[in-house]
């Protein structure tokens, strides 16, 4: 390693250059005249960067999006009552302390106490109610159906929430992990848009500057103490670089520190000033077929749809290896997982069309077929691989790409008849069954069933385990016979990560600044 003897002078000259690099913001407004002592703290001064190639950060209303990626950016800022640990494989305390159930419909959380928002203003119960109470009331919130059924919200004492449901919801915790608490004395004294530019929370960074579309900007915050999240950097940068080879090209000449989605046929171009870090991803890849499309009410069109796709040609061929097929709603990782789940679709084209024909559609039909791009791995590929299988048994699909940002909202909206899309952060699958799955919840597949309903509805309201992943079993099971989208596969995901820094990869693929150790220079 090269050595370098800084003087007063040299160090000046290396953070104004440092100002300008590539992997940073622009500078606002002129650089400042700084003394050799402030330039030699600068310089000292560690920055991560993080290139996100889909969704970034759209708005400073950290209720108004319900994207996977962009809840561990808010993270860093605003924190959670509990969370799931990868390591322990379990939920932890992060703003509670601990939490109960007086009965089925009821939740207690006992908070910690002595924790201070970024203002240095306290943290309480009231914060909770205020920020669920906005989730759920926010005319631009994403995430109200997560806990759309609490039907009460009380702060009991500054230090103990009570959360009531109209029906019992075993996993709420888990949903909970990722319904972020902000400050309500600023939302009271500000207003809502003012008080969420201030971004208060009381997180182990603080924010410092964002650009939609282009890059977040975190600080440490020096004073936290609360959980496992020590900042381990002094400065996280999230940066928007859609393009892999860009991001690859960015890590290799050390603008940034950490690339996620590395395409599987560049992995070995990340070696040198980098390496590639990988686990096996629960992000669960999925063909959606919404009611709209009229051929899609009839199950027998849907059976056949996931009899013709070839699982494990678009893992083995089309993604070189880097997937796992899925023949069930979930994967070996995620809690409720069974091989006993069934029925299974293996490929079988001439019982697809067999089938199409038992639904009165002999000559096939033509559909619009969705393909938002930017935030996984090849999936126009995988799309164009799919389209050809459905051709062969006479389905046209249309492949219509969209950016990642209109297509995750014309699927939200409802609006797309056939498309491929992700759900992340899946540990347990209740959030997003619901979501996708049980009448009226969303409108992303409209797709209806009492007996779904029914099974769903169970294994929310059973408290034991080992009951509830039986019923979840029985839930996923009825789903894959009814059969609304077709499992496709999980990706093993790749992350270029700087030689400057120690990190590991975790099933959700979260980048997380207090995961990334700055090495010894």
């Amino acid at each position: 390693m090269v050595k370098f003897r800084f003087t007063a002078f040299s160090v000046v000259f290396f953070f104004l250059i440092a100002a300008y690099q590539v992997g940073s913001p622009p500078a606002k407004g002129p650089v400042p005249t700084i003394s050799g002592a402030q330039a030699l703290a600068a310089a000292k001064k560690i920055t991560a960067t993080v290139a996100l190639p889909g969704v970034q950060v759209e708005t400073m209303n950290p209720y108004a999006h319900s994207t996977t990626q962009i809840y561990p950016t808010w993270k860093h800022v605003i924190e959670p009552l509990v969370e799931w640990d990868w390591r322990k494989k379990q939920i932890v305390p992060i703003l509670a302390e601990s939490w109960s159930n007086p009965d089925h419909n009821t939740w207690v959380f006992k908070l910690k106490k002595g924790i201070k928002f970024h203002d240095g203003s306290e943290f309480t119960a009231a914060d909770v109610a205020h920020s669920y109470t906005r989730i759920q009331k926010d005319s631009d919130s994403k995430q109200a159906s997560s806990i759309a059924h609490v039907d009460a919200i009380e702060a009991s004492d500054p230090y103990t929430v009570r959360l009531h449901t109209k029906k019992p919801d075993a996993a709420l915790p888990f949903r909970l992990a990722q319904r972020f608490i902000t400050n309500k004395a600023a939302y009271d004294r500000l207003g809502a848009a003012n008080a969420d530019k201030l971004a208060l929370g009381t997180g182990p960074y603080k924010f410092k500057d964002w650009v939609r579309g282009q890059w977040f900007v975190l600080e440490k915050n020096p004073g936290y103490s609360h959980s496992d999240h020590k900042p381990t950097v002094d400065e996280i940068v999230f940066r928007n670089i859609p393009e892999s080879e860009v991001a690859i090209t960015s890590l290799l000449n050390k603008e940034v520190d950490i690339i996620s989605n590395v395409p599987p046929e560049s992995a070995r171009r990340v070696t040198g000033r980098a390496r590639i870090e990988s686990a096996r991803t629960i992000n669960i890849m999925f063909l959606g077929m919404h009611s709209s499309v009229p051929q899609f009410k009839n199950k027998l069109v849907r059976q056949a749809v996931n009899y013709a796709i070839d699982r494990q040609a678009l893992t083995k061929a089309v993604l070189k290896g880097y997937a796992y097929p899925m023949q069930a709603p979930v994967g070996p990782d995620q809690y409720g997982y069974s091989p006993e789940i069934s029925p299974k679709y293996n490929h079988d084209p001439a019982k697809a069309k067999q089938l199409l024909a038992q639904a009165g559609y002999p000559n096939g039909f033509e559909v619009d077929f969705l393909v938002p791009v930017g935030q996984y791995n090849k999936v126009k590929d995988v799309a164009e691989a799919i389209g050809a299988m459905l051709k062969a048994i006479g389905i046209r699909a249309k492949l219509h790409t969209q950016d990642q940002d209109s297509g995750f909202a014309a699927i939200r909206d409802g609006k797309a008849g056939l498309y491929i899309f992700g759900r992340g952060s899946v540990v347990d699958p209740s959030e997003y069954l619901h979501q996708y799955f049980h009448t009226g919840v969303t409108k992303r597949l409209e797709f209806a069933n009492p007996k779904v309903d029914a099974a769903l509805d169970s294994e929310q309201a059973t408290f034991d385990p080992a009951e509830r992943s039986k019923l979840l079993q029985k839930a996923m099971s009825l789903l894959m016979d009814e059969a609304p989208v077709a499992w496709l596969y999980q990706y093993q995901g790749l992350q270029g990560v700087s030689n400057d820094f120690d990190f590991r990869a975790n099933p959700g693929e979260d980048v997380y600044a207090w995961d990334l150790k700055p090495k010894a220079r």
